[in-house]
């Protein structure tokens, strides 16, 4: 029988857990739910077809972040800083991005039909389009989960698209709406994303009317005063952390672009596979640094740091861990993984697989390093970095694809994966030794 200390120490090693149980377990699902979706459109699409779709979204996937431009990460550090005053940032916050998402819906119709692309490759750009808000909407949300710490209904909240998208195209299997299956592939994201879009507005509405429950700072005080804002200080303030999601989404999507663009359809989807692939093993990662761990690390800079030097020092035992396990499995499996979802024509799948792998523990890495640059003035420090390893990346690219395909994008990914970390790494050093004097 166990102690009343013991079992008082698991329930507090639970608690601590918790919200990494909760997300792991949202981000195991989504990442599921994700696969499982991909398998389908590209067994249903074909290559060429899946081709264009895969490298349509990513399209979108890159311009999204444009909409909100840095606004979520903004969020985060001026509430950690201010407290409930912060919430004087909101309204003129979504001012600036419904300003900028219709900007950005333009110019990606621009794009659509100004592209050197077919019209069917035009008609999935036009049809994903909505992928850009629906984005936005999922962004801002879960953003204030996160200030919430409302764990269980973030993770809820990062699942409900892949069921929406993966239950639509499992009626659309059954029922169909087209003989061209494209044409249910493309209803079934528009819809989901409608969706998410609406329940998207209502609960910003819902925040926006001081339903708000910030966490780690006390009761909302009565009588609060705060000085108005501008759009032109949301802009100037948040212009930063925008930069720098824009390029980072840019430097992880690219490639599938420029392998449609550079090589063929059929390649996109396959180097679309790869990296996907690849991403299901940064889940852990990917949770800890960009999620749970992101308003911890800022408090622990200013306030313990021994504390965040021993966080990042176990981190780093788990990120490395985790990535020989993950590179074990995918070199195990990558000719399984290839013939599943292309037959016996997907070679250049298990080629790129067995590269991209070296990614898992350079990107992993990354992440945990990275994570330090977000804070105060090192966010243009981590923009410097990130920029530079865009560079080396779409260099590769025109170097390497035109002659190789998609295992010429994993090439160009891993090389460049390796800068980032290098780099990420000093980066860290610098911040933790001499703090923002440095910069």
């Amino acid at each position: 029988m166990s102690s009343p200390l013991n079992s008082r120490s698991l329930r507090l090693l639970l608690g601590k857990l918790a919200p990494f149980l909760k997300l792991g377990a949202a981000s195991g699902g989504a990442a599921l739910l994700a696969f499982l979706t991909q398998t389908l459109l590209a067994r249903q699409l074909g290559p060429d077809d899946y081709g264009r779709f895969s490298a349509a979204l990513s399209l979108v996937t890159i311009m999204a972040p444009l909409a909100c431009f840095g606004i979520g990460s903004f969020w985060l550090s001026v509430f950690g800083k201010e407290g409930w005053a912060a919430e004087r940032w909101l309204g003129r916050s979504l001012a600036y991005v419904q300003l900028s998402g219709l900007l950005v819906l333009a110019l990606v119709t621009l794009w659509a039909f100004a592209g050197p692309h077919d019209s069917r490759t035009t008609l999935v750009i036009l049809a994903l389009m909505i992928f850009i808000l629906s984005q936005i909407a999922m962004e801002l949300v879960g953003v204030l989960y996160q200030l919430e710490e409302k764990y269980t209904s973030f993770a809820l909240w990062q699942v409900l698209p892949h069921v929406a998208r993966i239950a639509l195209l499992g009626l659309f299997l059954v029922a169909p709406l087209s003989p061209d299956f494209l044409h249910s592939a493309l209803t079934a994201f528009f819809t989901a994303s409608a969706g998410i879009i609406g329940l998207g507005i209502f609960m910003l509405r819902r925040r926006l009317g001081g339903g708000l429950a910030l966490q780690g700072h006390g009761n909302r005080p009565a009588g609060l005063a705060t000085s108005p804002v501008t759009l032109a200080q949301v802009i100037r303030l948040s212009l930063p952390f925008g930069l720098v999601g824009f390029t980072y989404l840019v430097y992880t999507q690219v490639n599938v672009v420029l392998v449609k663009y550079l090589g063929s359809d059929a390649e996109a989807a396959f180097y679309t596979i790869a990296f996907m692939v690849m991403n299901a093993f940064l889940l852990l990662p990917n949770m800890a640094f960009e999620k749970i761990l992101v308003p911890r690390i800022h408090r622990w800079y200013h306030q313990d740091l021994p504390q965040l030097k021993s966080v990042l020092r176990l981190s780093v035992l788990i990120v490395l861990l985790s990535s020989a396990i993950g590179m074990a499995v995918v070199w195990l499996a990558a000719d399984y993984i290839a013939a599943f979802f292309f037959g016996t024509d997907a070679a250049p799948l298990a080629t790129a697989l067995l590269i991209l792998m070296w990614s898992i523990p350079l990107r992993s890495l990354s992440l945990c390093f990275g994570s330090v640059l977000f804070i105060g003035s090192f966010i243009r420090l981590r923009l410097w970095i990130v920029l530079a390893t865009l560079f080396v990346d779409v260099a590769l690219c025109v170097l390497f694809i035109p002659a190789r395909g998609a295992s010429g994008a994993a090439t160009a990914m891993v090389v460049a994966e390796a800068v980032m970390c290098i780099l990420f790494f000093l980066g860290m050093r610098r911040a933790i030794r001499h703090g923002e004097r440095a910069v």
